[in-house]
């Protein structure tokens, strides 16, 4: 069964009948794929051989590599002449040096790497597994060999020549590729306890980060040293490094000594602006410097709430002013902080929805009702319908000034915006909003299906539920 999809095999190499290769998939020159195999996004160098009934996904060979039969590899990279015996299981993140051998019927635990380079105290990550480190890893065997022959032993050293060849050539069989001939491997301590009795080679064991010294605790050190080996591996799950990252940054935040726990001091006690203190403006403005999945917005200043500051704005704009002029500094400021429409749409609502409220206490006129709200509403869409349509560009940015409309009736704040809170909060004036902003061409219907199913998924129990499930927002 062959899967062409992204697919490169060559001409040169031999695959079974009954296997399965299932793309992308890369196989290089003169390699010999047996029957009943499964090969699945993985890549294969030159002079592979791969017996029957073998599984290969997500892994790497490099050239020469022997697999013999059953045995399963998944998510591994096999360097240089390495080998899997028959029926061994090699997991998720394990990396099998240049000539070792992992035994018949081993079961290789995940992100365990196995060396045949000798142990040197300063080796890094990449000991023992690229091309060279065989040969380096003999530097001093040579040195002392040609010291051997100096002193007249130059016969014997060519028997002790054969000999080494014959240690390691003992540990394999027939079938091992040629490049396991060189003498790479003699004095390789091997782990039979987790390669197998008929195994070669050592675990490695990865030196401490660089940020670790001898006087730090050992154990935190070989820790940290093997989760950071671990997240350099196939198959690790990156979200357990952002997990930890989250965990720091909100260490971070609340060390009581950063810029943004100033900044929220200074706002519990300014009291003419008390956004920052209502819990559902809080749990929108908090975290403004992270995304939908917590991640920091590049480009975001911590401790900026930005609709906050798009509304202020707004509300110290003078509407005797061309709009297009406000339009160009609320486009300077969205991308200064890296801000979205939706973003400038909300504060742009908040802004119109408090200076009708403002009006309407100055003149000290009678309590406002939903009609006289959207008579005022509609007096300053005349001025500000431009600017919405400047700033919307679809359903994403209607749907900003849908949930701003919320965050007002369900919070409070200034004079103007807790009286703005107590309209929009009853029947039906939240309604009435919605409908005129559909009809002045604000919001369209398409905007308003997608809130309404959010918030009916949300249940009626939800806070942002109740304007939704209110009769009059259903009629």
């Amino acid at each position: 069964v062959v899967n062409s999809r992204k697919m490169s095999c060559s001409k040169r190499s031999h695959v079974g009948r009954s296997t399965q290769l299932l793309g992308p998939l890369l196989l290089g020159p003169n390699n010999s794929i047996g029957e009943h195999c499964l090969l699945q996004r993985s890549v294969l160098g030159p002079n592979c051989t791969v017996m029957d009934s073998c599984s290969i996904i997500d892994s790497h060979l490099w050239g020469n590599v022997l697999v013999e039969e059953g045995a399963q590899l998944q998510g591994v990279i096999l360097c240089e002449g390495a080998i899997v015996r028959k029926g061994a299981v090699v997991e998720r993140g394990c990396v099998i040096g240049r000539g070792c051998v992992v035994g018949e019927g081993v079961h290789l635990k995940e992100f365990t790497r196995i060396t045949c380079a000798a142990e040197v105290e300063d080796e890094d990550d990449y000991s023992g597994f690229d091309d060279s480190s065989g040969s380096d890893s003999n530097e001093d065997e040579e040195s002392s060999s040609s010291e051997d022959s100096n002193t007249g032993g130059g016969d014997e050293e060519d028997n002790g020549s054969e000999g080494s060849y014959e240690k390691v050539k003992s540990k394999t069989v027939d079938s091992t590729p040629e490049i396991l001939a060189e003498p790479t491997a003699i004095d390789t301590v091997t782990n039979h306890e987790i390669v197998g009795k008929d195994g070669l080679g050592r675990v490695y064991t990865p030196s401490a980060p660089d940020e670790y010294d001898s006087d730090d605790d050992e154990e935190e050190a070989q820790a940290a040293a093997m989760e950071l080996m671990k997240s350099q591996s196939i198959g690790y799950d990156m979200t357990l490094i952002y997990q930890k990252w989250k965990k720091l940054q909100v260490d971070d935040e609340d060390d009581g000594f950063s810029l943004e726990g100033m900044e929220s001091d200074a706002d519990d006690m300014d009291m003419e602006d008390e956004w920052a203190n209502d819990a559902t403006a809080g749990d929108m403005h908090t975290t403004d410097h992270l995304d939908d999945e917590g991640m920091q917005i590049a480009g975001r200043q911590k401790g900026v709430d930005v609709v906050k500051e798009l509304r202020d704005i707004c509300l110290e704009h003078e509407m005797s002013n061309p709009v297009e002029n406000l339009r160009i500094e609320l486009n300077s400021f969205k991308f200064s902080q890296n801000a979205t429409y939706g973003d400038c749409c909300k504060g742009v609502m908040m802004a119109v929805m408090e200076k009708i409220f403002e009006e309407s206490l100055v003149e000290g006129s009678s309590a406002m009702t939903p009609g006289k709200l959207v008579t005022s509403l509609k007096k300053m869409l005349g001025y500000w319908g431009t600017l919405f349509q400047m700033l919307c560009m679809g359903p994403d940015e209607e749907k900003a000034i849908i949930h701003s409309l919320e965050s007002m009736a369900l919070g409070g704040g200034s004079k103007a915006a807790a009286a703005a809170a107590v309209v929009l909060g009853k029947e039906p004036a939240f309604r009435f909003v919605l409908q005129t902003l559909h009809d002045q061409e604000i919001v369209n219907e398409e905007a308003i299906f997608e809130w309404a199913l959010e918030r009916k998924e949300e249940g009626k129990d939800s806070p942002m539920g109740v304007l939704f499930w209110q009769q009059p927002t259903q009629d």
